[in-house]
């Protein structure tokens, strides 16, 4: 029993996982995953068409819940299979793999919708109108990166730089309470419908940093418009920063990845 056990998930690793599949393209199920992924932003779609309604939404409604069964049926089967090739073993590494960030994808395509379906169902009133619950299925997009080698290396090397990430998104939201605090002390006194509060502040100041300028709300004291210049021009560099990491990072898999492929020739 064990040994076949064992054979089931070894099939099931390799035709659930990119990595597992030692072929070209894809596995057999991972192509009608693909294929699902496709219908569901299809079916999507025609739900808001005017001359889609009565019988017609109805059928689209069932074949969305089989998709969405479908998504869940995945999941279970890649959290019971992972151990094959993963190294998971446990319930306790079960539930350590399933936070990883293809997990969590995959969990987001099925999960929230299944979870208000499920509410819905038994009566508990949910803050959500039905047109929201349709949109929520917009996260099966979401698993399409998966089947996108360059989505994959994005999302991987993203990963890999998340803590520089991290400190340059800490360092701007930093920057943009200091700018909002900054043009409160020197705008409040002749600009109070705008400035009057640093809770106001900090859309002038979000809009200033990110250099977007609405020009709806702007100093108009020689002070203010002085402090303004040189967050504007402090602004350029702290929506760059993260973008120079990305692309540094993005660059070196690049390399990495040449590099490898001249050695296996």
């Amino acid at each position: 029993m064990a040994d076949r056990a064992h054979r089931l998930k070894l099939l099931l690793d390799r035709q659930l996982n990119l990595d597992s599949w030692g072929k070209p393209g894809f596995s057999p199920f991972n192509k009608v995953l693909l294929f699902l992924i496709l219908a569901s932003i299809g079916l999507f779609t025609l739900e808001t068409e005017p001359g889609i309604d009565g019988a017609w939404l109805d059928a689209i409604d069932i074949v969305n819940q089989l998709i969405l069964c479908v998504f869940g049926i995945e999941f279970l089967l890649r959290l019971w299979a992972s151990g094959e090739t993963q190294g998971v073993t446990g319930l306790a590494g079960r539930s350590r793999y399933a936070g990883r960030f293809w997990l969590v994808i995959d969990f987001l395509a099925f999960g929230p919708e299944l979870l208000l379906i499920g509410l819905l169902s038994v009566g508990v009133g949910v803050p959500i109108s039905v047109e929201g619950l349709k949109a929520i299925r917009l996260l099966r997009l979401l698993k399409l990166a998966r089947f996108v080698p360059a989505a994959r290396m994005l999302v991987e090397v993203v990963q890999s730089v998340w803590r520089q990430l991290v400190t340059s998104f800490v360092a701007s939201a930093t920057l943009v309470y200091l700018a909002a605090v900054g043009v409160y002390y020197t705008e409040s006194g002749a600009n109070p419908e705008n400035f009057g509060s640093i809770s106001q502040c900090l859309w002038w100041a979000v809009v200033t940093l990110t250099t977007v300028g609405y020009g709806d709300v702007y100093p108009i004291t020689a002070l203010g418009k002085t402090f303004a210049g040189v967050i504007a021009l402090i602004g350029v560099g702290i929506i760059a920063l993260p973008s120079g990491i990305i692309a540094g990072a993005f660059m070196e898999r690049l390399e990495t990845d040449r590099r490898e492929a001249t050695k296996t020739e």
